[in-house]
């Protein structure tokens, strides 16, 4: 009798889970062991519910899953139920609402104007303390 294949996946991550379970699914009779250094599966997208309120926590920030693959949203769909979910990251300054990433618009609404990627490739530069050389802060 054939000796079985066994397996052993590190992290229960996004990755690791997948990996198991197409290897457990896919490789008949294999034996498939995944393991991880935290006391949860899930790696970053680990979440639980507050015993006292109730409330789901997400322990290691908000979980969205983003892709634009057909095959990858059908496969997460078959054992999940997703929403689909735009994230729109905006700044409120005292000047107004701008959007992030930083991106040639963000510059033209903060600055009041109307530039191309190359004059504001120019502008920014402009606007940059020269005296730091390797910034240690945010400001810097």
């Amino acid at each position: 009798m054939g000796k079985k294949a066994s397996f052993l996946i590190v992290g229960t991550g996004f990755s690791g889970a997948v990996m198991a379970r197409e290897l457990a699914e896919r490789i008949h009779g294999c034996r498939v062991e995944v393991w991880d250094s935290r006391p949860h599966i899930a790696g970053n997208c680990h979440s639980s519910r507050d015993a006292s309120t109730g409330v789901m926590v997400h322990h290691y920030g908000p979980h969205i899953f983003n892709t634009d693959n057909e095959r990858v949203w059908t496969y997460v769909n078959c054992y999940g139920r997703f929403r689909p979910f735009i994230n729109r990251v905006k700044a409120v300054t005292n000047r107004g609402i701008f959007s992030l990433p930083i991106n040639l618009h963000t510059i033209n609404q903060f600055f009041g104007k109307t530039i191309c990627p190359d004059e504001a490739r120019t502008f920014v530069d402009l606007l940059g303390d020269k005296s730091i050389g390797e910034p240690q802060n945010f400001e810097e």
